[in-house]
């Protein structure tokens, strides 16, 4: 009982930020011992800090469990205001949970989809060698059909020309199979990133030129004003 009315008034006291001799003090007028005072400090101190961290770890796998329930029943198509009345959560917080969701099943798709390439288009640059070698030869046949001094053979030419087109689509679905970029694509960017640079160009020149016409209008209020003192002082001498 005197252990708990002293650890209770020392609590009362500010505990562990308490005045220096507090503890003495408490020793004093509950007629207990210095050090067995500190012994039941150091035993109050460690008993609180264990239930403190048991605390926290408890509502840690409590909001751990809810968190996974919540998403379970979201992947498992349970309607949003059930989950949110499950649950009790806002319309912001479901949001933000299935796009977590999305996230991660989006981050799992395109592993195992990397994965996949990796094995099967191993040499998808050698592939891409050879779709280009094709291509190259493809042109240099039509070329040379078109060339030729007699009658152009249409139905030739024709056969050539769905023979690129369907190669060169196959290489560009290969590319974007390896998430690169076609060549049309690489140009696109290009043309984009040169008239943003044309864009920010012109923009700093605006920026000089208001700079520039800020500083003169500066310059012309410096020189009125002078010419208003000047102007002030003759009055005041001719007076």
């Amino acid at each position: 009982m005197t252990k708990k009315l002293l650890l209770n008034e020392w609590e009362e006291l500010g505990g562990e930020n308490a005045a220096k001799g507090t503890l003495k003090k408490l020793a004093d007028k509950y007629g207990v011992p210095g050090g067995t005072v500190r012994r039941w400090k150091s035993e109050y101190l460690k008993k609180n800090k264990a239930n403190v961290h048991s605390k926290k770890r408890t509502n840690a796998e409590r909001s751990s469990k809810r968190d996974i329930q919540i998403k379970k029943d979201i992947l498992n198509d349970v309607p949003r205001e059930e989950v949110m009345a499950k649950n009790g959560i806002s319309e912001r917080t479901y949001s933000r949970k299935e796009k977590s969701i999305r996230q991660l099943r989006l981050e799992k798709t395109e592993k195992q989809l990397d994965e996949i390439i990796e094995k099967v288009y191993a040499d998808m640059s050698d592939m891409l060698k050879n779709i280009e070698i094709s291509k190259r030869n493809l042109v240099i046949r039509m070329a040379k059909e078109i060339s030729k001094d007699d009658s152009l053979d249409v139905k030739r030419l024709q056969v050539i020309d769905k023979a690129y087109i369907a190669i060169k689509k196959m290489g560009n679905d290969l590319m974007r199979t390896g998430k690169m970029l076609t060549a049309y694509e690489v140009l696109e960017i290009d043309k984009q990133l040169a008239e943003e640079a044309l864009q920010k160009e012109k923009l700093e020149i605006e920026k000089a030129k208001i700079k520039k016409d800020d500083d003169k209008d500066s310059e012309k209020e410096k020189e009125v004003i002078q010419l208003l003192r000047n102007i002030t002082k003759k009055v005041e001498n001719n007076e």
